[in-house]
């Protein structure tokens, strides 16, 4: 009921020139989102076979698009539609971001007319334990006219529980119907079921990243004693060469002082020094003077 209902909302608005014919095709766009509302987007075309008929219809489409009340009444026509879906459901539904554009096609061969309307649709599918169901706003079913087609998308991280009548044409994240269809109450029927992670996946993912965290580890392990040595060799000859410079004596305070290290890393580097026997340190009181041996 309510995509027919809708289909007259739309095309009473199409110059009645075009609106007739084999050339005349309507392409209907659901795209489910996972809080169970939807956008439409239902675009009307037309063969434009001459430049009469492209000129008539370029004309009649700038003469709609200057005309707010247009826009008005399609939205209007639209609020109607989910006001009885809203009453057969008994569940709430509203509408929003209402659009229409206008334009010409140009292919290789031929040259349409395309008539795009658009909008939100809050509330169209009900969410129940992770399934998102589809179909209850089609409480009368709906007419699918021939060559006009009907598409559903649907959200990644979900796949197709069940579905009535079949898809003609059945993707990734889309189902597409073809007409001409009759639909009965309800349908098209869809479950939409978030995909679950394999319980055997879940442990890979932990079981991978805490291999690459071991092997990080392995890789650091045998790498950070040796940087450690390396800049404690560096900085046991910055000791001696300061200890050079200042004539081969000087206290450990002074040394902290030119050094900017800590008290606790200078005495480790002295001490160090000390067993390698390259300084030896003399009690000056309560002062540690350093001298070069």
């Amino acid at each position: 009921m309510a995509a027919v209902l809708v289909s007259i909302a739309f095309h009473s608005v199409i110059p009645p020139l075009f609106a007739q014919g084999s050339g005349y095709k309507t392409t209907y766009a659901i795209e489910i989102r996972d809080d169970g509302s939807a956008i439409w987007t239902v675009e009307d075309r037309v063969e434009l076979r001459t430049a009469a008929e492209e000129r008539s219809f370029e004309e009649y489409m700038m003469m709609l698009q200057s005309n707010e009340s247009v826009l008005e009444y399609f939205s209007g026509k639209v609020n109607e539609i989910i006001a009885e879906a809203e009453n057969s459901t008994g569940r709430g539904m509203a509408a929003k971001n209402f659009n229409i554009s206008f334009g010409v096609e140009d292919t290789l061969t031929r040259k349409y007319g395309v008539v795009t309307y658009r909008f939100e649709w809050i509330g169209f599918a009900p969410v129940e334990d992770k399934k998102i169901l589809v179909g209850d706003a089609f409480a009368a079913g709906l007419y699918l006219p021939e060559g006009n087609a009907l598409i559903i998308r649907f959200p990644g991280g979900y796949k197709i529980a069940s579905v009535t009548p079949e898809p003609d044409i059945s993707r990734k994240n889309e189902l597409i119907w073809y007409g001409l269809r009759d639909f009965g109450p309800g349908e098209p029927g869809i479950v939409i079921q978030e995909k679950i992670i394999p319980y055997s996946f879940i442990w890979i993912v932990p079981g991978a990243v805490f291999a690459a965290v071991l092997i990080l580890s392995f890789f650091y392990k045998n790498r950070t004693p040796k940087k450690i040595v390396e800049e404690t060799k560096s900085d046991e000859e910055r000791i001696i060469e300061i200890l050079r410079a200042a004539g081969g004596m000087l206290y450990q305070s002074e040394i902290i002082e030119k050094t900017g290290f800590s008290k606790s890393k200078t005495s480790t580097l002295l001490n160090s020094l000390k067993k390698k026997g390259r300084i030896e340190k003399i009690m000056k009181g309560r002062r540690n003077l350093i001298r070069l041996k």
